[in-house]
């Protein structure tokens, strides 16, 4: 639904150097939020940077047929998710937080460096140099873990 969208605001905000790293789109408490995530790598995303994004896309989301109460441009943070290929690639030998179904035969919750990844699943070296590997099917969620 929002993939023709998604393409759209990508393309505008590299021309302003500013990456798009997720969309959500999501009902929480009965209103409609269309949640907008940037990064950029020469710099960090401040409340200027989210204002400027932004007034760039706005009109052409507005132009869309995509409903929202509330529209949220921001940093992904500091503990932020990590979904796609290529945020798993960036942040390769980072701390990770890895939260698992209840099916996987292990930890709910594992905590770790990310040391590998690909299409099926990803490898974390937890305490003591251990590797457990975990099925991506598995998985509902990781985040970088500034923490540990």
């Amino acid at each position: 639904m929002l993939g023709k969208l998604e393409n759209s605001i990508e393309k505008i905000l590299s021309e302003m150097e500013i990456e798009l790293y997720d969309m959500e789109y999501r009902k929480e408490n009965g209103e409609q939020y269309l949640r907008i995530y940037i990064d950029r790598d020469t710099e960090n995303v401040d409340l200027q940077l989210c204002s400027e994004a932004t007034r760039a896309i706005k009109e052409l989301i507005d132009e869309d047929t995509v409903f929202y109460d509330y529209l949220e441009v921001s940093s992904p943070g500091l503990d932020r998710v990590l979904k796609k290929d290529k945020h798993f690639a960036r942040f390769i030998n980072q701390r990770i937080r890895v939260k698992t179904l209840r099916q996987f035969d292990g930890p709910k919750t594992i905590r770790g460096l990310l040391r590998a990844f690909d299409e099926k699943e990803i490898r974390v070296e937890t305490e003591g140099s251990d590797t457990t590997i975990i099925p991506r099917s598995m998985i509902t969620r990781v985040r970088l873990d500034p923490d540990l």
